[in-house]
């Protein structure tokens, strides 16, 4: 029987990045499964609430006052549904850096925060990180929002409105990048709170004269974009059953499949598919934040020679 592999952290390529995010992946799959599992249950709970209230809006579509009604009625639960999906997946990474974090960190006799200061620092946080990922944008645009509302010409509005568009959508993005290592920071180092972002916020940091192929926020970056096309890939494969099966339900594509529902028996093992699927697949791209969390301390701290060291004091 081969030994197992060792997949301890060290300064690693952006190749070495996804491939040690699939062997943990697979390593380390009940606990991953079961945890994506429990934390996906919610949002797709709150995600078929808000598709039969879109379902409603259409089939209201032939009153158009009612439809609009019903889809100002969506507003605050859609900002709800946006809001809990954020909080589920900043939670579903900090609980996949401490299951994977065993394999990275494997130093003997490490005296490390407990489980239960780990969990209560992974929430706050979550929390706080949440908090952080919608104020910002907020904060961003609301000069250039200012500026559309009290514009006197709609061409002075239209360059308020794009600065706020604009202003919101490069501090969402900076603040996703240097914040993406606040859970792994949590869960792993029992950070609470701002403790976890400013934590993140210093592995993040470029240093003067870095290659652009070595900067921490292309590197993010990049693991940021496969985790939003795994999400999309595995989204799209979950739905497509529920596709089929609205499509030969009404026999017409369009908007009557927005406005079409199954029937129980067909919508519970749809749902439980979905669940699953995600379940399975999700895990891959939450662990190559914990990896790269790990390869930032080995960069920045030297992590690797200590655990190193660690191995020869722990051997003798």
């Amino acid at each position: 029987m081969d030994a197992p592999r060792d997949l301890s952290i060290r300064p690693l390529g952006m190749a070495e990045v996804i491939d040690r995010a699939v062997a943990l992946s697979v390593r380390h799959f009940r606990p991953l499964f079961l945890a994506m599992l429990v934390l996906q249950a919610p949002a797709l709970a709150l995600a078929r609430v808000q598709s039969a209230r879109a379902a409603a809006v259409v089939a209201a579509l032939g009153d158009p006052a009612r439809a609009a009604a019903l889809l100002a009625e969506m507003g605050p639960g859609f900002a709800l549904l946006l809001a809990a999906l954020l909080l589920l997946q900043l939670a579903a990474t900090a609980a996949a850096a401490a299951i994977v974090a065993p394999s990275l960190d494997p130093r003997p006799g490490g005296e490390g925060p407990g489980a239960g200061r780990r969990a209560v620092a992974a929430a706050s946080a979550v929390l706080v990180h949440a908090l952080v990922l919608l104020g910002a944008p907020a904060l961003a645009a609301a000069p250039g929002t200012l500026l559309a509302l009290r514009a006197r010409s709609p061409a002075t509005a239209a360059a308020g409105l794009a600065a706020a568009i604009l202003g919101a959508l490069v501090a969402f993005l900076v603040a996703l990048i240097r914040l993406v290592l606040a859970p792994a920071a949590a869960a792993v180092e029992g950070r609470a709170g701002l403790g976890a972002l400013a934590r993140s916020a210093r592995l993040m940091a470029p240093r003067r004269g870095m290659r652009l192929a070595d900067r921490p926020g292309i590197r993010a970056s990049l693991v940021l974009l496969a985790m939003f096309l795994l999400a999309l890939a595995v989204n799209g494969l979950a739905g497509l059953p529920r596709a089929i099966a609205l499509r030969a339900g009404v026999g017409q594509g369009g908007l009557a499949l927005l406005g079409a529902s199954l029937p129980l028996w067909v919508e519970v093992p749809l749902s439980l598919l979905e669940a699953v699927a995600g379940a399975a697949l999700q895990p891959f791209s939450l662990v190559a934040v914990a990896v790269l969390y790990f390869e930032r301390r080995a960069r920045v701290e030297a992590l690797d020679a200590e655990i190193w060291a660690g191995r020869l004091e722990g051997g003798r």
